[in-house]
């Protein structure tokens, strides 16, 4: 729920939004009109109920892409980052490039669910931004994998394997939920690393963030921190700020971003499984400079694996080299027993 102190501050969020919307359209016709060609990516928008801490009920949406059926793939669920949504991993073609990771994957075989967290997207914002902490969202996290083990949602089909992907703060949930749950058989980290070092964001930023139940980012935050400019397309930064971007609840910053180089708020050291970490040459927020000992900081995985991606920024799906990383997840999965199915 948007309070009222800082309604106006998000008119021009809003109004931004509506300026391309045009763009917005054009791409869920174009996804609607694939999904109903035979071998064509298909797209199913699931809704998953869970239960909160505080005993309330709220849904959980998520699309579930592939291509020819979902049965026998394995499950990826995709957990986007702070001021972002479902839409992240489903952004559309512009100017000739492709930007969709979860078309892509489904192309491979995989089955992509990605889901609007808990205070964004269509998914449930509860009123109050501070009851969505790292302990929280995984909770929800587990609730929804839970009914995708058991094929729930009216899916008639249970996902056998399920592997979490995490973009930046999505990757300490996804991380999060693996240490408290062990409920993937893998977890992929993107744009993540918990080596300490100071972030480069304005003085007085994440203060004023901490006002709101729920904040946005300002287009020119997002653009600097996100995008390593020579490596992107303008329009694609623009077609971020104005379609991707969402609002951030206040427990997730409060304890995801404040608490993310404190091993014991992340719980990193108790993720098991296999772990696949990527890290960006470009990334200002956790540069590949920095994966020197990143893999020791996931004390009881069975493996990890950490992956120094050329000419990207924080966003790998939106820089024109995002196609180098998603080919190294495939063949890491495939390394690990996870990958395609035959047909």
């Amino acid at each position: 729920m948007i309070t009222q102190r800082h309604r106006t501050s998000l008119a021009s969020f809003n109004i931004s939004r509506l300026l391309v919307s045009a763009l917005l359209l054009l791409s869920l016709s174009g996804i609607a009109a694939a999904a109903e060609t035979g071998e064509s990516l298909k797209v199913e928008r699931l809704t998953f109920p869970v239960t909160l801490s505080n005993g309330s009920a709220a849904e959980v949406v998520g699309y579930l892409y592939y291509k020819g059926s979902y049965r026998d793939r394995t499950l990826l669920v995709a957990i986007h980052g702070a001021t972002y949504n479902h839409k992240y991993w489903a952004v559309p073609t512009i100017n000739g490039h492709e930007y969709s990771f979860a078309g892509y994957m489904a192309e491979r075989k995989y089955a992509v669910l990605a889901i609007d967290e808990l205070g964004t997207g269509e998914s449930t914002r509860p009123e109050d931004g501070d009851l969505l902490t790292l302990d929280q969202t995984a909770s929800t996290i587990h609730q929804v994998i839970t009914q995708l083990r058991a094929g729930e949602d009216g899916l008639g089909y249970a996902f056998g394997c399920v592997v979490t992907v995490g973009h930046s703060l999505g990757a300490i949930n996804a991380i999060y939920e693996q240490a408290t749950y062990h409920d993937a058989d893998a977890v992929v980290s993107t744009g993540m690393g918990h080596v300490p070092h100071e972030l480069p964001l304005p003085a007085g930023l994440i203060a004023g963030m901490l006002q709101y139940e729920y904040a946005p980012l300002p287009p020119e935050v997002r653009a600097a921190a996100f995008y390593y400019a020579p490596g992107a397309d303008p329009e694609v930064i623009a077609y971020d700020n104005n379609i991707l971007s969402d609002l951030l609840a206040r427990g997730q910053l409060s304890t995801g971003i404040l608490g993310m180089f404190d091993p014991a708020a992340t719980r990193v050291g108790a993720a098991t499984g296999r772990v696949l970490v990527q890290l960006g040459e470009f990334d200002v927020l956790f540069p590949a400079s920095l994966a020197e000992g990143e893999a020791a900081y996931f004390a009881s995985a069975s493996s990890v694996t950490v992956q120094s991606l050329a000419g990207v920024g924080h966003d790998f799906n939106t820089h024109f080299r995002n196609h180098e990383g998603w080919r190294l997840i495939d063949e890491w999965l495939q390394s690990q027993g996870l990958g395609r199915a035959e047909e």
